[in-house]
């Protein structure tokens, strides 16, 4: 282990790796004389007022070059002076996200106190970094069309998954970093001034960054160096601050149903949809505003955002039936659409204090409310009263740092970030249809009377994400991050660490022995029952990140070389856990795990970061970029399948057949007439499908040699090839290749079974002229565990390569991009994106039937998101045979454009989105007859009740492209320093009836793809915002 600890910090001493700054610009370049030689020494000052020390200074190396870092976003004015030359002043360069503006100057000889003031465009083309990355500044979240929330902002962005929110019309004002290239979702950052706001290792959280009081939001893609924790979209919230003198901005803007128009078209309700999606209402107020408590010492900033909305849910209405413990059928009441209400206010207070000439201090908090089905509630395949009350009261997030130019060439920096939030997502409903005596029913095919009509329908009462009501607290006690930096012009070298300390708590709690009945056409045949009743269980976890870095930057004439090297430990452990008892119906005999008594991961690793930048022509306006790394998948402390907590792993839900006709007690009375606590077949149930309930037993044990050691984390490596002309004036064109592939895969093994256990079958795919080809042929290579094994289940999680059958996984695309911001008022961003995913996991489900299926998130390589209540089931790849699925090349087309008209101060944009349509399929649920029909019949009953099958393989039908246009029209007010914009919002222009999801439960001659969400129909909403 010294040994190692040896190697890693003389490679973290002597690699080369690029700096980096948190969201910072730079501005940097070469000053020689008037004969074209170099002049070291040169003092070289960066001034703006979006500096509280008004003033950065530097002086130019031996080779002439300099560096200014840890600019913000703004306009600024370089300064060159030298005793014995002339002084040169270039002014208006504009700084956004982490460009490194080049700005080169030449001195005469001549008196100090004569100044020369160069003019010229702001450099377009960062000549000296390989990362790819998108800036949205305040400017443009101010002209374009957009909800201003981090959903709306990276629905321009080509390429992108986020396919935008309409203008907010289903209110909220978040969002999280988002994903492209193939990338996954855990594996993507949203931070507050460079501190991942995520919790326990995630992406996603609860609380809200504030993207519409920003100064800008940049989004990093790609080229990720010794900084970066994984290769995912990096979304960097910077915050606004206040300055020397008073601004602030108040944004009101709504609209209602009369705003709005229809298209609910024939083609629509052909296709099944019984009801439109239409808005009722959506609003938002954001006033913020900041100065000075002491001039160039002591800013502050603070801003408040409320917003709401609500909205009708298509095709679904409120249950009649909603609350009445004795129906077990649903009745629509076709007068009273169901909707979904949604209110989240923001809080947020920031001061800058510049302490000293060379110490900054940044501090932020925001507090968050937020609350959802308060009065509405559902979805297309879920009734109002089966939706539980969502509540966020409160959440925070709050961020520290500190910044010190300690000499013109050493630079540290610290922080410090917090996210901490207190929420339920389903709590009992406060409508008065929660009754604790219903029980939730999932309706499977729902032709019958009496079933709602709807395949896949949960009505009665809530079935919650976890299997259980909840209350959590939730979050990251502790993101850090410090560096240090040494600039010089030629190298930009940066030591960094970055850690933490997450402690998530999530609580559940039942209100009977049921969690869910399982209907098919109105009769029970499954149900699934809880040991949390009527106690509690709350599951606690420990999360320790550590990682340290180096990096470094070297720039020679046109050619910059970077490169980082990055070392990360990261620890899983769990406190006291317990559950069970005699005050459990189920589970009478408690069970307890001390403190660090079971197992957690213990993962070392080492990876590596390149980058090359070179000024093809040497004139700062055409550069080539390569960027290659290895990256780290997200390790996340919950709700993921690398959850360790010996809770997590005990066996607290199980599912089991039952036949509520079988002639014991009451046919058709809805009571199992059997003993819940035996594990095997009685009465009317049948064996539960894991013969652990209950008991201290994990249903998954994990491979020491996979949880512990060096190399063992799964990871991926990215590509990126581009080149990057200035083509004209402050117009620059980027194209590149994109390439991800994957490694480290991991699998389950059912230890307690082997492939002789499974019976292989086939099904017959029914002739329907809906499917492709008007179906008929058979779906083959599904598994059925044998009746002997039901129940017998304790999955070994293992790295696939120990199987010698290692998946494959890529990504590769290429896309365009143009950035376009010319001195007639005209902006526009936009391009291209198009790429192709390829999975192969045949090798690994030859030899584990039971093995994960490429439509989960798969394998290992990103968080699984299921409930808890599914934990231990292993069995999910048995009836997915779809083990090598290739994407075709599918291609997105954003952008963006803002102008105002001369003169008249009219300011006219517009954003547009064109995107491949979803992957269809058609889940066919698969019953004893069905499976004992097809060429290779199962020859018994299915041993664990009825089965879904997708009868089309996967990527190989799509729904219609997603098109969208959206414009604004305002009007602008100037009066001395303030300025009025009043104008109107235009969402969905073409009034494109566009199905953005379908319920893919198919019925022979019956429902299938009937439309759940469809793009809003067209609404206009109202604008205003007044800048002072």
């Amino acid at each position: 282990m010294r040994t190692s600890l040896r190697v890693l910090f003389a490679a973290i001493t002597l690699v080369l790796v690029p700096a980096s700054a948190w969201a910072q610009a730079a501005i940097t370049g070469v000053v020689k004389d008037a004969s074209g030689a170099v002049l070291p020494g040169v003092t070289v000052e960066a001034a703006s007022p979006v500096l509280i020390e008004r003033v950065r200074s530097v002086a130019s190396d031996v080779t002439g070059q300099y560096r200014i870092v840890d600019l913000r976003p703004g306009t600024y004015t370089v300064t060159f002076s030298l005793a014995g030359f002339s002084t040169v002043k270039r002014e208006g360069i504009e700084l956004t996200g982490t460009f490194v503006a080049t700005v080169n100057a030449d001195l005469k000889v001549g008196a100090l106190a004569e100044t020369i003031t160069v003019t010229g465009e702001t450099p377009t083309v960062d000549v000296q970094s390989a990362k790819a990355q998108t800036t949205i500044n305040r400017d443009i979240l101010t002209a374009i069309p957009t909800s201003r929330n981090a959903t709306g902002v990276q629905a321009v962005i080509p390429g992108m998954a986020t396919v935008g929110d309409s203008g907010g019309i289903t209110g909220g004002t978040g969002g999280s970093a988002s994903t492209m290239h193939g990338g996954r979702p855990s594996d993507s950052r949203t931070l507050s001034d460079g501190l991942n706001m995520g919790w326990a290792g995630a992406n996603s959280n609860a609380a809200v960054m504030n993207v519409a009081g920003a100064q800008e939001v940049v989004l990093s893609t790609s080229g990720g160096l010794g900084e970066a924790e994984t290769a995912g979209v990096v979304l960097n919230v910077i915050p606004r601050d206040g300055g020397n003198t008073f601004s602030g901005t108040v944004v009101f803007s709504g609209a209602n149903r009369s705003m709005q128009s229809s298209n609910y078209t024939q083609a629509l309700k052909d296709a099944g949809l019984r009801s439109p999606s239409a808005l009722i209402k959506v609003w938002e107020f954001n006033p913020m505003g900041g100065g000075r408590i002491v001039r160039d010492r002591l800013w502050f900033y603070l801003t408040y955002r409320e917003s709401y909305a609500e909205n009708t849910i298509p095709g679904m209405f409120f249950n009649k039936n909603a609350g009445d413990p004795t129906k077990w059928t649903v009745d629509f009441d076709l007068n009273r659409p169901a909707f979904n209400d949604t209110r989240v206010r923001n809080y947020i207070a920031r001061i800058t204090w510049q302490v000293s000439p060379r110490n900054k201090i940044n501090f932020q908090d925001s507090e968050q409310y937020s609350s959802g089905n308060r009065t509405g509630g559902g979805s297309a395949t879920r009734t109002p009263e089966a939706q539980g009350l969502n509540l966020y009261t409160p959440g925070h997030t709050r961020v520290l740092t500190w910044t010190s130019p300690f000499t013109n060439r050493v630079l540290f920096e610290a922080g410090w970030g917090s996210y901490m939030a207190n929420y339920a997502n389903d709590a009992p409903r406060i409508d008065g249809s929660h009754n604790p005596a219903m029980i939730s029913v999932l309706e499977q095919t729902g032709t019958a009377p009496g079933t709602g009509g709807i395949a896949g329908l949960t009505y009665r009462f809530d079935n919650p994400l976890g299997g259980g009501f909840q209350h959590h607290q939730i979050g990251t006690l502790a993101n850090l991050r410090a560096s240090v930096s040494y600039v010089t012009g030629a190298h930009n070298m940066k030591i960094g660490y970055q850690g933490g300390f997450s402690n998530p708590s999530q609580s559940y709690y039942n209100f009977s022995p049921f969690i869910q009945y399982r209907f098919s056409n109105g009769v029970p045949n499954q149900l699934t029952q809880t040991a949390i009743y009527p106690g509690t269980v709350e599951f606690v976890r420990n999360l320790v990140p550590t990682s340290l870095y180096a990096q470094d930057q070297w720039t020679t004439r046109r050619l910059t070389l970077q490169g980082a090297v990055r070392y990360d430990y990261i620890l899983s452990s769990y406190p006291d856990s317990g559950v069970g008892g005699p005050d459990y119906q189920l589970m009478p005999t408690r069970i307890f795990y001390p403190s660090r008594s079971t197992e957690g991961v213990h993962w070392h690793d080492v990876t590596p970061r390149i980058g090359v930048a070179y000024d093809l022509f040497g004139n700062g306006r055409t550069a080539l970029k390569v960027n290659l790394g290895k990256y780290l998948m997200a390790l996340t402390a919950s709700n993921s399948d690398m959850d360790l907590n010996p809770l997590i792993r005990t066996n607290l839900f199980t599912t089991r057949t039952w036949d509520d006709r079988s002639g014991l007690g009451i046919n058709n009375d809805y009571v199992p007439q059997c003993d819940l606590s035996n594990p095997a077949r009685n009465g009317e149930c049948g064996a539960m499908d894991n013969q652990t309930f209950g008991k201290e037993f994990f249903t998954r044990t994990f491979d020491p040699a996979f949880i512990n050691g060096w190399g063992k984390r799964p990871y991926n490596w990215e590509l990126g090839v581009s080149v990057q002309p200035e083509v004209a004036p402050r117009v620059g064109v980027t194209i590149g290749y994109f390439r991800r592939w994957f490694g480290n895969f991991y699998t389950l093994d059912n230890t307690l079974t082997r492939s002789s256990d499974y019976t292989a079958f086939s099904v017959p795919i029914p002739v329907d002229s809906r499917l492709p080809g008007g179906g008929g042929g058979t779906v083959s290579g599904l598994y059925n565990l044998n009746l002997d094994k039901v129940g017998q289940v304790q999955d070994f999680a293992e790295l696939t390569s120990k199987l010698g059958a290692e998946p494959i996984e890529n990504w590769q695309g290429v896309d365009v991009g143009v950035n376009a911001r010319l001195r007639n008022g005209l902006t526009v961003q936009g391009g291209t994106s198009t790429g192709r995913t390829l999975q192969d996991n045949c090798a690994t489900r030859a030899v584990l039937p039971e093995t994960y299926p490429w439509s989960s998130p798969v394998l290992g390589v990103s968080t699984i998101a299921t409930t808890q209540s599914l934990r231990g089931n292993s069995t999910t790849g048995l009836t997915s045979p779809y083990c090598r699925i290739v994407e075709p090349f599918l291609t997105s087309f954003r952008g963006l454009a803002s102008y105002v008209v001369p003169k008249l101060d009219i300011q006219v944009s517009g954003t547009w989105r064109s995107d491949p349509g979803i992957d269809l399929a058609a889940n066919y649920v698969v019953t004893n007859a069905i499976a004992n029909s097809g060429p290779q019949p199962l020859g018994r009953n299915l041993s664990s009740g009825n089965v879904t099958v997708n009868l089309i393989p996967p990527s190989t039908l799509y729904a219609d492209r997603r098109n969208n246009l959206d414009l604004r029209v305002a009007k602008i007010f100037r009066s001395g320093r303030a300025r009025t914009q009043v104008g109107i919002d235009i969402y969905n222009v073409t009034n494109a009836d566009t199905v953005t999801t379908f319920n893919p439960t198919y019925v022979p001659n019956g429902p299938w793809l009937t439309p759940t969400t469809i793009t809003p129909a067209r609404f206009v909403k109202v604008n205003t915002q007044i800048d002072f």
